[in-house]
């Protein structure tokens, strides 16, 4: 009799654990079955919203699904990034993170999500540099020029950005770290803005995404002094980095896709193929160049390191210029 409950608690047990990750294996093994949704924590428009747009487009025709993408903005991009994380990690809901979250980290006690924990990386989609521009009557014309001049005039520039704590306001900040300067942060509610304000001198300065500065570069109204990635854009090839002049900065504005901690591994793999071959479609490519942005190869592994490592340069920045949200 004994014999017999033990096998039969066995069995019950068994059943129990097939019951448990049968369903998951079984998702995992023929997924997609049905759309998947890309949450964009960021209003519609802006360069995030198109490279995931972009991706999720090339993407679904790679699976031969619909990914459908909802635009979940506020918070600086934290309420987006926290639906995803409370999302189910079954390859149904994924979402994209940019350089804010790991800044996030940092501004806010409680973003709603552990960049170390609540989610699984896919891959790196697109990254592109942040400008700095100065107003025609600036007498400067190189980034060692500016230096001396912001240095003989201790917190008299005002330099222009899209908001506070976003990545367009934290390459000021570590710049100013870094080359020893002081200058005040005006914070707008976007890019356009910034730069009207820019190019009508009320700001001295501006640092914002190449997108946004580069037209008004080109049309005489603002003058580019240098870029924020370690090297030259191709898109402004006579405009220097901030590298050269102050080595080791490296800034971009990037945005990558990630999943819900605990997806499957079988299906992260195929959404990071199918990404990889989205980002490859010369319409894709040609668009990213237009708007001065690239794709990045990167694996999953690789994107969640730097992710990490993200977090950890933004938190010296935040903590030197003693910046908080709440």
């Amino acid at each position: 009799m004994r014999d017999s409950r033990r096998t039969l608690l066995k069995q019950l047990s068994a059943g129990v654990l097939i019951g448990a990750i049968g369903p998951r294996a079984f998702a995992a093994s023929d997924w997609p079955r049905r759309p998947v949704k890309v949450i964009v924590p960021f209003t519609p428009g802006g360069s995030t919203d198109i490279a995931a747009r972009l991706a999720a487009e090339g993407m679904g025709r790679a699976l031969g699904q619909t990914f459908i993408v909802e635009n979940r903005p506020g918070a600086g991009g934290n309420l987006g990034l926290e639906a995803l994380a409370r999302s189910d990690n079954d390859g149904y809901t994924i979402g994209i993170l940019t350089t804010a979250h790991p800044i996030n980290s940092w501004l806010y006690k409680k973003p709603g999500y552990d960049l170390a924990s609540s989610f699984s990386a896919i891959g790196f989609l697109q990254e592109g540099p942040i400008m700095l521009v100065v107003h025609p009557s600036l007498p400067v014309n190189s980034l060692p020029e500016f230096i001396a001049y912001a240095k003989a005039r201790p917190g008299k520039l005002n330099f222009a950005t899209s908001g506070t704590g976003n990545s367009t306001h934290m390459a000021g900040e570590l710049f100013c770290n870094l080359a020893q300067v002081q200058m005040t942060h005006v914070p707008y509610k976007g890019s356009a803005p910034a730069i009207t304000d820019t190019i009508a001198g009320v700001c001295e300065l501006s640092f914002d995404t190449m997108i946004s500065a580069l037209p008004h570069v080109q049309a005489g109204k603002l003058k580019a002094i240098a870029v924020t990635t370690a090297k030259r854009s191709p898109m402004t090839p006579d405009v220097p980095s901030i590298a050269e002049t102050l080595p080791g900065f490296d800034v971009s504005a990037w945005n990558g896709m990630v999943a819900p901690a605990g997806t499957p591994k079988e299906v992260i793999d195929k959404l990071h193929q199918a990404m990889v071959q989205a980002l490859a479609a010369p319409a894709v490519v040609q668009r990213f160049a237009d708007m001065g942005v690239t794709p990045r190869a990167m694996q999953p592994e690789a994107f969640q390191r730097f992710i990490l490592q993200e977090r950890e340069m933004w938190g010296k920045t935040v903590r030197a210029a003693n910046i908080a949200i709440d």
